[in-house]
């Protein structure tokens, strides 16, 4: 990571606890790393369970999955002290898979909303299976954005992927039809050599998205966590290039050698429209933190795997 001659990160205390945090916001467009202004506040993820129906080849969370639940008492106590130190910038509720247990994904909702606001930023990530019952969150409508995992636009390809259950093409586009303000879906491929891994099934995949209703899609480059996805990897960089004339590029971040990301909007030839990103994690280290995760196990930790804050 190169010296820009700003603060990269700051200490904070936290529930009693001083922590590393980042610091400054990521350069647009090749433009400067600048210092943050302002309160602090960083991004907070919460697991409600461990459990989920699929068995992905291709998960970073399959190893850390041991069958838990969260205790909505213990969580409560914990967003009240996290609003009281004014830190969450948004939550964003993932998994396991949340839509397990609609009742308890709504009770999460509820609670977030009823603590920090209307205006609080929330999305929460799942495979699609259980999101029929989505109309039982009472507060659907204040959620920003469902992330719905979908790695192929063909049925019988993507449900080997997931090794599990998960709605067919016809069932999700019943799903996104049944609500009227469907800039809250967005489709979440992983990208692979032996699936979507060219720019023709990049193509491919985009009037796929446009047919099912969803305005935008984002391409992962898989994070290499074992023989399979180190395999399978493919830099979202390697198929969705500037050369592309269906591509309309509008804005880039990168964060030193850590990841990097790129937005845009692509044209399909029928004239069809739909936003696109690519987001890639690179092999770069760092020593701060750069968000929140509050676990089934009910443990408040510094990421994913990082140390325990309570």
């Amino acid at each position: 990571m190169s010296d820009n001659n700003i603060p990269k990160t700051k200490i904070v205390n936290i529930l009693g606890k001083d922590i590393r945090v980042k610091n400054y916001i990521c350069s647009r467009d090749g433009g400067e790393y600048r210092e943050k202004t302002g309160p602090l506040q960083l991004q907070l993820s919460i697991i409600p369970t461990e459990i989920c129906g699929c068995n992905c080849s291709f998960c970073a969370a399959k190893d850390s999955m041991h069958g838990n639940t969260l205790d909505t008492g213990k969580l409560e106590d914990v967003l009240r002290k996290l609003k009281e130190a004014d830190i969450v910038r948004g939550i964003s509720i993932t998994g396991g898979e949340p839509f397990t247990d609609i009742v308890l994904l709504d009770e999460i909702v509820t609670m977030c909303f009823e603590l920090f606001g209307d205006m609080l930023e929330m999305s929460i990530n799942t495979n699609g299976s259980g999101l029929s019952q989505m109309h039982k969150i009472k507060r659907l409508k204040d959620i920003d954005t469902i992330h719905i995992s979908r790695h192929h636009y063909d049925d019988a390809v993507n449900a080997a992927l997931f090794a599990g259950k998960v709605p067919t093409n016809s069932e999700l586009k019943e799903i996104v039809n049944s609500v009227s303000f469907k800039d809250i879906f967005v489709f979440n491929c992983i990208l692979m050599k032996d699936f979507i891994g060219t720019r023709d099934e990049f193509h491919k995949f985009m009037d796929f998205n446009i047919e099912m209703g969803v305005p935008k899609t984002g391409f992962i480059t898989a994070m290499e966590v074992n023989d399979f996805t180190r395999s399978q990897r493919v830099s979202y960089e390697d198929i969705i290039s500037r050369d592309d004339q269906r591509l309309l590029f509008t804005r880039c971040y990168r964060d030193y050698d850590i990841c990097r990301c790129q937005d845009g909007v692509y044209t399909s030839p029928n004239g069809g429209i739909a936003e696109f990103y690519g987001r890639q994690t690179l092999f770069g280290t760092y020593d701060y933190v750069k968000g929140f995760v509050y676990g089934a196990d009910n443990h408040l930790r510094t990421g994913y795997t990082g140390d325990v804050i309570i």
